[in-house]
Order: structure tokens, then sequence, then C-alpha cells
């Protein structure tokens, strides 16, 4: 009986630390111009778009929260994890976390439906291909 509870827990650890794993997922914002490439098991690369167009990639770090189903994204600072965005995997839905004079909060910054999980290598060239 112990091996089998041994066994048991064993596997399902496991499929929870894999199913954390995002390297190599990448999700398109085609219509805003922005992207996430997921290039490790704790980095993504996040490109964005700003008003005048121009497109600037910027390494993060990032974890899941398997419970919750989202994928947060942070910078490390003074060893202090800053949350910047956080992706409802569901929904693909991407908020922004911004200080705010009650203290930190999200802000929905890319409504569900304008992303969407695709299977493109370079996401920075196909998002300056949008552009022409």
């Amino acid at each position: 009986m112990k091996i089998i509870f041994f066994v048991f827990c064993s596997l399902y650890s496991f499929t929870i630390i894999a199913s954390e794993d995002l390297t190599g997922k990448n999700y398109l914002c085609s219509d805003l111009l922005w992207g996430f490439e997921f290039i490790s098991s704790q980095k993504v690369n996040v490109i964005d778009t700003d008003i005048n167009n121009n497109s600037s990639a910027k390494e993060y770090y990032y974890e899941t929260d398997s419970k919750l189903q989202y994928v947060n994204i942070y910078i490390i600072e003074n060893n202090i994890k800053n949350i910047v965005y956080s992706i409802h995997q569901p929904t693909l839905r991407v908020d922004i976390w911004t200080m705010t004079s009650g203290g930190i909060t999200t802000r929905e910054m890319i409504p569900t439906g304008f992303c969407e999980n695709v299977k493109i290598n370079d996401i920075f060239s196909h998002i300056e291909g949008l552009k022409n």
C-alpha cells in the first residue's frame, strides 16, 4: 500500500511540474502587435509595440499558478519579484500590474479574444512583418 501511495504521489507531482513549463509556447496578439515567447521553464520574451508603432522585446521571468490558471510575468529588482503582467491561460487575457494610490493593482490591458496560441518560432519578426 505504501508503494502504491508513493508511486501515485510521484506521478502526480511530476504532472504538476510538467504542466507548468511553457517552454516553446508562443502567444500572439496580432491586432495589437504584442507577443509572448516562452524561451525556457523560467523566462519569457515579451514583445510590445507602442503608440508610435515601435516594437521592442524584453526578457522577464515567469511562473504559473495551476490552481488559478495564471501565468505571472515579473522582473527581479533588489531581490524582490515585481510582477508586471498576468496572463489568464484559458482566455489569454493579459493584465498589467500598476502602482496606484491604493497599492499595486491590476488593470486589463489586452482583453479576451485578442491573443492566440501560435506555432510561430520568431514572434518579433512576425510582428515586424505585420506592420507592412
